[in-house]
């Protein structure tokens, strides 16, 4: 009975984690570019965003979101924030889902803040981060 409830318990986790796994794949995913942000982005939003950045994204990322922060890993490298090259989608709903859900291992060391951080952090985190960019930079999906 108790291989059983492991098996169970196996098939249960298989089926939360592969969700996680589809939306985060290289190019972006149409599904989560469709997902519209909830939080307006303003002043108060963008201020949350920027606190939120300091205290649990700018160890990896930097200060300015360049991926060269004092615990940044050299291998793979913390995404550039402030570029236009967003390898797994640079919609709003994209880049919730990486910062939800964590990146691929095999792309990054970056963990998921589900858990950490509510789904309003995360949204203001958002918000902040497109004040990173140069005026004018579009956040397009890279292109596999």
């Amino acid at each position: 009975m108790r291989w059983l409830a492991a098996l169970l318990t196996l098939v249960f986790a298989a089926v939360l984690t592969t969700p996680a796994v589809d939306a985060q794949r290289r190019g972006g995913d149409p599904k989560l570019a469709a997902r519209k942000n909830p939080a307006p982005a303003t002043p108060a939003s963008i201020t949350a965003g920027r606190a939120l950045y300091n205290k649990n994204c700018r160890h990896c990322h930097g200060i300015r979101g360049t991926g060269d922060g004092p615990l940044a890993p050299s291998k793979p490298k913390p995404a550039n924030l402030t570029d236009a090259t967003w390898d797994h989608g640079g919609s709003d709903g994209e880049i919730f889902a990486i910062i939800w859900n964590g990146a691929p291992p095999t792309d990054t060391e970056m963990k998921p803040m589900k858990g950490t951080l509510t789904e309003r952090n995360v949204w203001d985190i958002v918000n902040f981060l497109r004040t990173l960019g140069k005026p004018g930079t579009a956040k397009p999906a890279a292109k596999s």
